[in-house]
């Protein structure tokens, strides 16, 4: 394969714009549906003993059988010529790496980015896989707070087969090892925990836990001293912030959190935890630089949904009828949708012009698909048609690639 302008399994690749150890990901365009997407590709022959191409597959099927709205979906795979390849939704908005300037944010921003992840590792934990390379190049930004983890590469099934790296082994990225990936020992859910708490502190206070002259000196260091209180970078960070920062770094395992799910609890109950989006003060106009904070959407009179996923975040009403339907508005589409996603980023996010239904009957309002090419998602559960969901205020609704927030007067 030459790289750019080279077709694989169907997918026109145009540019390089990731690389790793064994794999390099492209931005390819899929004639077929029209429609951008990253290709990640292994080049078969040189995936040394088998190794990375096992890990290749185990990272496609571990993807695969997870939907979340914070977790990157996959589309396909194959094998094709002499390269695996891992068909991906293209995130423009690249890693949060790039976000990362040294500054910290305030917890309101931070909050938007750390509790997002933090539900969706809890989620793949449900699921019984461990990611164990959570740091900023795996999180991509579909938005500025819409964060999507990817790369799940050094995956962990529990109850799996054997893992395929060998007893006394890191794996994963130095500066958001575990102490325990660090030794080469055995990692479990809490190692996410961690690297997540690593993660934190680095949002809120513009540095790392352990910094040194090389990775392997700041391994060296958290396997021997504890991390500078948070609060001592940034004194605008709370006490309460500061805990659960340090809990969450703990060095031994059984001093953190018992789940992902319960530090992400106690980050949501902090004050400001809903972060900052945009709104629209009402249905005839607004003003991009209009904030609020999520808890305060009862102002926007009227039902509504809130639009997550574009540049600017904005709030739609609906109207008032037993029966919307959402989708994008074509000429050769009957009836026009009630609520037209087309605007708002809907074609490229893979939105089918008649995509899903709510209706409101006796149970409320209910959600169904209506055969869409890309799927309708209620909070990150695919809703097929026929078999239609209850939907409350509050919600997450995914059409293809776009978020919506559902909301109610």
């Amino acid at each position: 394969m030459s790289g750019v302008g080279y077709t694989l399994g169907g997918y026109r690749i145009e540019e390089e714009i990731g690389q790793g150890k064994a794999a390099r990901v492209y931005r390819a365009y899929q004639a077929q549906l029209d429609r951008w997407v990253a290709l990640k590709v292994l080049k078969t022959s040189n995936a040394g003993d088998q190794e990375f191409l096992a890990r290749f597959r185990r990272e496609a099927r571990a993807i695969a059988a997870l939907r979340h709205p914070n977790i990157l979906t996959i589309y396909d795979y194959g094998e094709e010529g002499g390269y695996a390849y891992i068909v991906m939704e293209h995130v423009p908005g690249g890693p949060l790496r790039v976000r990362l300037t040294g500054q910290p944010l305030e917890w309101p921003d931070a909050a938007t980015l750390i509790i997002p992840v933090g539900r969706a590792l809890a989620y793949a934990h449900s699921r019984g896989i461990v990611h164990r390379d959570v740091k900023p190049a795996n999180i991509l930004l579909a938005n500025a707070d819409w964060p999507l983890l990817a790369d799940f590469g050094l995956v962990k099934v529990v109850g799996g087969p054997g893992t395929i790296t060998q007893p006394g082994v890191s794996i994963g990225t130095p500066t958001y090892f575990s102490p325990e990936q660090a030794a080469g020992d055995e990692v479990d859910h809490r190692s996410d925990i961690y690297s997540l708490g690593i993660l934190l502190y680095e949002v809120l206070t513009g540095h790392l836990p352990f910094e040194g002259g090389t990775p392997f000196e700041a391994m060296i260091r958290r396997l021997r001293e504890p991390p500078i209180p948070p609060r001592h970078l940034n004194p605008l960070i709370t006490p309460q912030l500061q805990d659960i920062t340090l809990r969450a770094l703990a060095r031994e395992p059984e001093e953190r959190y018992p789940t992902m799910q319960a530090m992400v609890d106690e980050l949501a109950k902090q004050p400001g935890a809903t972060g900052r989006v945009a709104v629209q003060p009402s249905s005839t106009s607004w003003s991009a630089d209009t904030t609020t904070r999520i808890s305060e959407f009862s102002a926007v009179t009227g039902p509504h949904l809130i639009v997550v996923s574009t540049e600017t975040t904005v709030c739609l009403p609906y109207p008032q009828k037993s029966e919307i339907f959402i989708g994008r508005v074509h000429p050769h589409t009957v009836p026009l949708p009630d609520v037209d996603l087309g605007p708002y980023g809907g074609s490229s996010a893979g939105v089918s012009r008649r995509h899903a239904r709510l209706t409101f009957g006796p149970a409320g309002w209910l959600l169904e698909d209506l055969g869409s090419t890309n799927g309708t998602f209620l909070n990150g559960v695919q809703v097929h048609p026929g078999q239609p969901g209850c939907v409350q205020s509050g919600d997450s609704i995914r059409c293809g690639q776009l978020m919506l927030v559902f909301y109610e007067e």
